[in-house]
């Protein structure tokens, strides 16, 4: 059976644990707040969305928090309240119909029908020119990732099945963050995009296992887990008859019903443009060729997955940015920021205001784009043995054989060691 070890962060929503790695894949402080605050705030979003096309790069999707983060601030700040309770609908702003919207298809009526949601959803032209490419190696992880709860108030850990010292202080820690959660919608348009491009999503018997099991019912959105259910044991049919009379359904709401414009929600949402990829993030991008905007990095880290952090893997990565795009990761290891300056790029790091600290690094082409320069100790700092960077020449290596050679290279470097240069920086300053 599939390992899966979660537990509850201190701001309400899901973190995980690797046995594989020993290591977790989110700050047990706040794993949907780590996701805001490292990938999402460093953001200029303004000028973002001025693009015709916004393409994100999400390497270790995982349980998605990056990727979903990144809608939901969209969703909240720019689709919401763009529009008020007076707007009425034009054909400025309803240029396509979808006769398959999540919410009124076969799938939607299950939704009105239980109570679900009340929200009408709409057409926008902001999530329609969203591309995601969303990477990671475990597909039923990434399977998992529209049920998992976000917001979940008076939690508590029980019965946690792992032990790891890291994060044992933070575990039902009374001093709670307080953070928005993910909103139901984006959950529901992330499902739908992984049904749509995945073979076995719905018919998969790890994942229904998995969701099914009691022991994490608690973890799981059991909205989602009843559409999951209702297209797993009522497979949807494509049937022209019924898409058809969706059509002129929609037509006569959309333009000519007056009850229906009354009823009008005052935000709007658009499908999105989201494609999975469950393979080595190496292998997926030597295969593409899409620039992109943003890419976020949210590997396990260096020590436990070199083969994402190496100088050749940030060549890569730099012939997919765009010429004003970001690369936005958590590390602010040495040996990570020295292979993004070996690979080419400016760096600087990332502030967290919560925290009145930099706990992050961004690295673009242009050196405009940096908010933040690295400090003069930073930067030399890059010059020690921990500034020796990962190498994996042929971008196949395995991460012990990149481990190794890393190892070696700083055994027999003349660079002076991190604690020195500290000491003598102290000293000189």
């Amino acid at each position: 059976m599939y390992e899966f070890h979660p537990y509850f962060t201190n701001d309400g929503s899901v973190g995980l644990y690797s046995t594989d790695f020993n290591d977790i894949y989110h700050s047990a402080t706040g794993a949907l707040t780590e996701a805001y605050e490292k990938f999402i705030y460093p953001v200029d979003f303004n000028n973002l969305l001025q693009k015709d096309k916004i393409k994100v790069l999400d390497i270790c999707y995982g349980i998605g928090y990056n990727s979903k983060s990144f809608l939901n601030f969209i969703f909240e700040n720019y689709c919401r309240k763009n529009f008020t309770k007076k707007y009425s609908l034009s054909k400025h702003y309803i240029y396509k119909i979808h006769t398959n919207n999540i919410l009124q298809t076969l799938l939607g009526n299950f939704i009105y029908k239980n109570n679900i949601c009340n929200e009408q959803i709409y057409t926008d032209n902001i999530f329609d020119k969203i591309f995601i490419t969303a990477i990671d190696n475990d597909k039923i992880l990434s399977y998992i990732s529209p049920f998992i709860k976000t917001g979940v108030k008076n939690f508590k850990n029980v019965n946690i099945d792992f032990e790891y010292n890291a994060i044992d202080k933070f575990i039902n820690n009374k001093d709670k963050i307080s953070h928005p959660k993910i909103n139901e919608l984006i959950n529901y348009l992330i499902f739908e995009k992984i049904r749509e491009n995945s073979n076995d999503f719905t018919q998969n018997k790890e994942l229904n296992q998995l969701i099914n099991n009691p022991t994490f019912s608690q973890y799981f959105d059991s909205n989602i887990k009843g559409i999951y259910k209702s297209y797993r044991y009522k497979p949807y049919k494509n049937n022209p008859r019924r898409d058809y009379l969706a059509i002129l359904h929609n037509i006569y709401y959309r333009y000519l019903s007056k009850r229906y414009k009354k009823r009008l929600k005052r935000y709007q949402l658009q499908d999105i443009n989201f494609r999975l990829k469950n393979d080595d993030a190496r292998k997926v991008l030597l295969e593409d060729y899409n620039l992109y905007n943003l890419i976020f990095l949210d590997a396990f880290t260096p020590s436990k997955c070199p083969c994402l952090w190496s100088y050749e893997f940030f060549k890569l990565l730099k012939e997919h940015l765009e010429e004003d795009g970001l690369i936005l990761t958590y590390s602010t290891s040495a040996s990570i920021r020295a292979a993004m300056v070996e690979a080419g790029f400016e760096i600087g790091n990332i502030y967290n205001e919560r925290l009145n600290k930099f706990t992050g690094t961004v690295a673009a082409k242009n050196k405009n784009q940096i908010k933040y320069p690295l400090s003069e100790y930073d930067l030399g700092l890059l010059k020690t043995k921990a500034g020796i960077f990962y190498r994996d020449e042929n971008l196949n290596s395995l991460n012990e054989a990149i481990n190794e050679t890393r190892k070696i290279e700083v055994e027999n470097s003349n660079r002076i060691s991190s604690s020195h240069y500290k000491k003598y920086f102290n000293q000189s300053h």
